[in-house]
């Protein structure tokens, strides 16, 4: 868990929505998307092409990395009634979720072609760098356009009119809706990018068990340094 290079968490009032998942989620989406780009603009301008282990573990990266973010954005299935349930005005919220909706579907279609030229990058790396980078840097533009607005018009909402109750229901459906390809993956790079405190608030009692997460985050940290440093 990443607690010196983060900002620290928010005091948190129980009475109001905990935003901390979310807020750790659209974190580390932007971290990833940033550095998986950059590191495929490298290797399409480099004079050799990534060795054949280094751009499997690339490609299986990039895959679960697109999972992560398509489990992310199922969730909002869920969120959405609930912010429409605590906005006056339904007709303006509508039509900002319309937005997003449009964003999703763009970014659906986006990562599906991530996904297959990541295959084909895993088999000729040299070949389909170049292809690869410019798909991902796509998909950050979008990302980042996406995230920020949520975080300006979605999240503002949320804090200030959904009862923490509610929002905590949903977030207990979302869980138990989890449709993640690799669970133990999943969490290990979400608390990668969580402070300690967050952390402690991300987890289920009991959960944090050092027994637990420590080989997820163990394995996980091995995977992202074959990965980013080759």
């Amino acid at each position: 868990m990443d607690s010196e290079h983060v900002a620290p968490a928010r005091p948190h009032n129980p009475a109001a929505a905990d935003l901390t998942g979310v807020r750790v989620a659209h974190r580390a989406i932007l971290a990833d998307i940033e550095r998986l780009a950059g590191l495929l603009a490298a290797l399409a301008a480099a004079a050799e092409p990534a060795g054949p282990e280094r751009a499997e573990a690339i490609a299986g990266y990039v895959r679960r990395y697109n999972d992560v973010v398509r489990g992310h954005h199922r969730e909002d299935e869920i969120l959405w009634p609930v912010v429409l349930d605590a906005v006056p005005d339904a007709a303006e919220a509508v039509a900002g979720i319309v937005r997003f909706v449009a964003d999703r579907q763009a970014l659906d279609a986006l990562q599906a072609d991530c996904d297959a030229v990541a295959v084909r990058f895993a088999a000729e790396p040299g070949r389909h760098a170049g292809r690869l980078a410019r798909i991902l840097a796509d998909q950050r533009d979008l990302l980042a356009a996406h995230i920020e607005a949520e975080e300006e018009h979605v999240l503002p909402v949320i804090a200030r009119r959904v009862p923490g109750a509610a929002y905590a229901a949903a977030r207990a459906r979302i869980r138990g809706t989890d449709r993640s390809a690799d669970p133990a993956w999943s969490r290990a790079w979400l608390l990668s990018h969580a402070t300690r405190d967050e952390a402690g608030r991300l987890l289920p009692e009991g959960a944090a068990a050092p027994a637990v997460l420590e080989p997820q985050l163990r394995a996980y940290a091995a995977e992202a340094s074959v990965v980013f440093a080759g």
